[in-house]
C-alpha cells in the first residue's frame, strides 16, 4: 500500500531533479518507489527518458533505503536496459539490497511500466552520517 512520506528528506536531490514521486513500500533492505514522468523532466531528449535519468531514480531508490544517513553513489555494477521510458509513463522501481558489509551495499534495482521490465540495475553504495535536521 502506499503511503505518504516527504521524499525530500529521503534524498539531496531538489525539484527538478527529483525522481521520485511516491514511495510505496519501505523496509531495512528494501524500497518500492514511484515516478511519473513530466514534460519538465530535465533528463530527456524528445520526449524520451534518457539513461541517465533511469540511473537517476533508481540512485534515488537506493537513498530512500537510507533512510537520514547520507548516501553516496560508489559504482554502478551494471546497468541493463530493454527501452526508455517516454513522457507520462509511470516507473515502478524496486531496489533491494543482495549484499552489504558495514557501511557499503549492493543493491539491484528493477524499474517497470506496468507489467513490463525495461532496466535492471546494480549499485554499489556507501552510507555515513545523517542528513542535518530539516
Amino acid at each position: 500500500m502506499s503511503e505518504h512520506r516527504d521524499i525530500l528528506t529521503y534524498i539531496p536531490q531538489r525539484p527538478p531533479f527529483v525522481f521520485i514521486d511516491t514511495i510505496e513500500e519501505l523496509s531495512e533492505n528494501e524500497a518500492h518507489t514511484r515516478y511519473t514522468i513530466p514534460e519538465a523532466c530535465p533528463l530527456l531528449s524528445d520526449g524520451i527518458m534518457s539513461l541517465a535519468g533511469l540511473m537517476e531514480n533508481a540512485a534515488q531508490t537506493c537513498s530512500v533505503i537510507a533512510g537520514n544517513k547520507i548516501a553516496y553513489l560508489g559504482a554502478v555494477k551494471q546497468m541493463d536496459v530493454s527501452r526508455f521510458p517516454t513522457i507520462g509513463e509511470t516507473l515502478y522501481t524496486e531496489a533491494v539490497i543482495v549484499q552489504q558489509m558495514l557501511n557499503i551495499s549492493l543493491i539491484e534495482c528493477t524499474t517497470r511500466v506496468q507489467d513490463e521490465t525495461i532496466a535492471i540495475t546494480t549499485l554499489k553504495i556507501a552510507t555515513m552520517g545523517n542528513h542535518a535536521a530539516k
